[in-house]
Parts: C-alpha cells; structure tokens; sequence
C-alpha cells in the first residue's frame, strides 16, 4: 500500500512539473483512439476504451494541476461532487454501454442505458434547482485551460486598470494601468457586469427540457421505434424549443453562458447524421461528394458503429 502511494505522489509531482509534456501525451493518445475507430481491423470497443481512459486521466491531471495552480478554490462540496461524477459519466458512458451491449446483449445495453441517463437527469436537477446552474455546461466539469492557470495569464482585466470609490461609486484609472496618452479614447471607465436574466421562469424551464430530453427521447424510441421519423421529431422539437426560450433572453446571459449555447446551437447539426435523416439524405450527400472516394468510404465506414454508438443522441 505504501510502494502504491509513494507511486501516485512520484506521478503527481510528474504531472505538477511536466504539465506540457502530459498535455502532448494525453492529445497524442485521443488521436489515436480516432484512428483506431476507423480502422476496419480494430474493434470500436477497444478505440472507445482507449479514449474513454485517456479523457478520464486527462480530467485527473487536470484535478491535480487545479489544486496545484488555483488556490482560491480547493474546497470540493456537494455541487462539486456532482459535477464530478456528471463529467467522469460523460466520458465513460459510451464505453459502458458498448461493454454491456457486448457481454449482456442489447436489453441489458437499454437498461443500463436508462439508469446512466435517470442519474445524469437527477442529478442535473439537482444543479438546476438547488445549485440554481443554468445552463450546466457540457461536460459539467469543463477541460481546464492548462496556460491560463499555470502562467497566470488569466487575470481580471478591469483589476490593474481601475478602482471604484467606496462612497460614491464612481469607476477611477489607476496611474499605473493607464495606456499612454496616444492610446487613450477618454471615455469613461465601465466596468462590465454579468446581467441575470429578466425572466429566469422561462430559462429554468428551457434548461429543465435540455435536461429532461435524454429520457423523453428514450421514451419515445421505445414508443416508435429507434427508426422512427417520430421520436427523430419529438428530439428535434425538445430541442427548439429550449434553444428558442435561450435566444430570446441570449443578450442578458453572460459569456460563460452564451458560449453553451452557441455549443447546444451546433449540436444541432448531428439531427443530419442521425436516422432517419441519414438514411434517407444525408448518406447520399457524403456518397456523391466528388474526388473525395477515400474519405468517404473511410467516413461511410465509421458511420455505421456511430449510429449504433453515438448518434441516438440521448447524452448531447
């Protein structure tokens, strides 16, 4: 147990000291999980294995440079707990659901695939509710931006630039983060601050959709059929409607914010890969693209385990 532990602390002091060369590692090994899926001799179980354990080891050297580097915040609560368990979920899940579907058959593959998505919608309530996270980033626990944090690069801007007096309120230059005359508009000092929305009835219910979608989609797939232009639909629709009630109140959210749902916005465009639609246009898009033979062959290939792995679409 001690040879064990005295391991683990050589690792982190490993990663603590070389994080660029943990950082090439971990980049090198996902790209070569995307190359092993589109290799027709090796298994998607096992390029799904290796990208799974590579995201995973990525999340925990980022866990220790976290603890490491930023030491305003070390204090791991409830919320963190659940956030930590969403993302390690996220990256696993799909490699869970191929492991069962291969040992157990694809009823215990559904199954196991209904109690994944009733804890991550449970417990993304309890963000929503009860933490009042809106909108819960994908994954909740976002990759840390490794430069920013060790280099110190990321700092407030308005910090070294301004002070705001105490009685009256009003926003003062600091001498010292004064740009030179040249540079100077003279306009006064602002100091931007994060608006809530106007209407948080509207967002909670628009986030309460995004979260709840994984189960209704299920529901409807076992109601029409995996197949089926209806549950394609009902997806669809779930999704509009919680991007619509967002871009109404888009302006009054910060840039945190917008940034998630400009990414929800472009997962929209996986609606194109994903049955039907797929069978019935997009696939013959991709065959009829001209002098791209190769790729479209290699594409069309890996396309038939991403429909059976990826794109049902439950966890977006």
């Amino acid at each position: 147990m001690e040879k064990l532990q005295k391991m683990y602390m050589d690792y982190k002091r490993w990663v603590i000291t070389n994080p660029w060369l943990v950082t090439d590692i971990e980049t090198l090994a996902t790209w070569s999980s995307y190359f092993m899926a589109v290799n027709k001799d090796k298994s998607p179980l096992t390029s799904e294995l290796v990208y799974s354990l590579t995201k995973l080891v990525s999340f925990h050297n980022d866990r220790i440079l976290r603890e490491t580097y930023d030491t305003e915040d070390l204090y791991y609560g409830q919320r963190d707990q659940i956030k930590m368990w969403l993302t390690i979920i996220h990256y696993s899940e799909v490699f869970i659901e191929m492991l069962v579907k291969n040992k157990c058959g694809s009823q215990a593959k559904w199954t196991v695939v209904t109690l994944l998505q009733v804890f991550k919608c449970s417990s993304a309530l309890v963000l929503l509710f009860r933490f009042k996270e809106l909108p819960i980033q994908h994954p909740p626990i976002p990759v840390l931006r490794r430069k920013e944090l060790i280099e110190g690069r990321k700092i407030d801007q308005n910090s070294n630039t301004c002070f705001v007096l105490p009685r009256s309120g009003r926003v003062m230059r600091r001498v010292v983060g004064s740009q030179s005359v040249a540079f100077r508009d003279w306009e006064p000092m602002k100091i931007k601050e994060d608006s809530g929305a106007s209407n948080v009835k509207d967002l909670v219910f628009a986030e309460s959709l995004h979260i709840l979608k994984p189960l209704i989609h299920l529901a409807s797939m076992k109601l029409f059929g995996t197949k089926s232009w209806k549950q394609w639909l009902v997806a669809l629709f779930v999704d509009m409607v919680s991007m619509k009630l967002y871009t109404t109140y888009k302006k009054e959210l910060s840039h945190e914010q917008q940034l998630e749902i400009s990414r929800r916005n472009l997962a929209l465009v996986f609606y194109l890969l994903r049955s039907p639609v797929y069978n019935s246009f997009t696939k013959n898009v991709i065959e009829n693209i001209p002098f791209t033979s190769f790729i479209h062959h290699a594409v069309l290939h890996y396309m038939r385990h991403w429909q059976d792995i990826y794109l049902c679409m439950w966890s977006s």
